[in-house]
C-alpha cells in the first residue's frame, strides 16, 4: 500500500517534471518567435530588393535614350573636351547596360572575329583613364588568333574585368590583356599587378551585389561570369601578388539561353 509520503513525493516529482517541460516549452516558443521574427524581416528585405531591382531596371531604360543623345551631339564637336565626353558617357551607359543584362537572359549571337582587334579595342578605350591613374594597360595577342563568338558582350565582359582590375590597382599598376588560341577555342586573360583578393572572398565575387570596392556596384563580375557561360565558356581566378582571370572560350555556335535573374 503506497504511504501518503510516497504520493507527496509522487506529486513534487510530477509537479517539477510538469515545470521543467513548461519551461522548455516556452524557451523553444521564444525560439520560434525569434525566428519566425527574423524571417518576416528577410522577407520584407526581399520584396524590398525586389521593388529596387524594378525601379532600377525603370530608371536604366529611362536614362539610356538621353545618353545616346549625349553621345551623338559630343561625337560631332571636336577636341579633347569632346572626346572625354563621348568616353564618359560610353562609361556610363556601360554601367546602365549592366543593369539591365543582371535582369535579363543574355543570348549570344556568335561570330568569327579577330580577337587582337577586340583586346586592343579595349586597350585604346581605357587608356586615357589609365594615364590619368599612372596605370599601364598592355596587350599579348597575336594577329591571327581568331574567337567565335558574341563580339559586343566579350568587349562588355572584358571592359567589366579592366575597370574592375583599375578601381584596386595603386599608380604604376599594369593590367595585361592577353590572347591565345588552344585546342577547342580561344583562351583569353586579364592580369594585374594589384594587391589581389582575399582568399576568403575569391569564392563571392561572382555573386550578385558583392563588391569589394566603394565604388563597384556588385554586378560587373556576377555579368562576367553569365557572358562566359552563355558562350559556354569557363572562367577561373588566381591571385596570389596580384590577380589574373583565365577566360576560355570554345569554338562553338550554339548558345546557352539561360533563365531570368531577376524578378522582372
Amino acid at each position: 500500500m503506497i504511504s501518503f509520503e510516497d504520493l507527496i513525493t509522487r506529486f513534487q516529482n510530477a509537479s517539477e517534471s510538469l515545470e521543467r517541460a513548461y519551461g522548455e516549452l516556452q524557451d523553444r516558443v521564444q525560439s520560434l518567435t525569434v525566428e519566425l521574427e527574423r524571417e518576416r524581416e528577410e522577407r520584407i528585405r526581399l520584396e524590398r530588393f525586389a521593388a529596387m531591382g524594378e525601379m532600377a531596371m525603370e530608371l536604366a531604360h529611362e536614362i539610356r535614350n538621353p545618353l545616346g543623345s549625349i553621345e551623338l551631339y559630343a561625337s560631332m564637336l571636336e577636341g579633347e573636351y569632346a572626346e572625354q565626353i563621348v568616353r564618359s558617357v560610353r562609361l556610363l551607359n556601360h554601367s546602365v547596360t549592366n543593369v539591365l543584362h543582371f535582369g535579363k537572359p543574355i543570348v549570344p549571337k556568335p561570330a568569327r572575329m579577330a580577337l587582337d582587334r577586340l583586346l586592343e579595342g579595349i586597350r585604346a578605350f581605357l587608356q586615357p583613364i589609365a594615364q590619368q591613374k599612372r596605370i599601364r594597360i598592355e596587350m599579348e595577342c597575336k594577329p591571327d588568333c581568331v574567337a567565335v563568338a558574341d563580339y559586343e558582350l566579350l568587349h562588355r565582359m572584358l571592359l567589366n574585368l579592366v575597370l574592375n582590375a583599375m578601381r584596386e590597382l595603386p599608380a604604376e599598376g599594369t593590367v595585361t590583356l592577353k590572347g591565345e588560341p588552344i585546342e577547342e577555342g580561344v583562351l583569353i586573360e586579364v592580369e594585374d599587378t594589384g594587391p589581389g583578393i582575399r582568399e576568403d572572398r575569391i569564392a563571392q565575387i561572382f555573386d550578385p551585389m558583392f563588391s569589394t570596392s566603394r565604388e563597384g556596384s556588385g554586378l560587373g563580375l556576377s555579368i562576367v561570369k553569365r557572358i562566359v557561360e552563355s558562350h559556354r565558356g569557363t572562367i577561373s581566378v588566381i591571385t596570389d601578388g596580384g590577380t589574373r582571370f583565365s577566360i576560355s572560350i570554345p569554338h562553338n555556335t550554339e548558345v546557352v539561353r539561360e533563365p531570368l535573374t531577376c524578378c522582372r
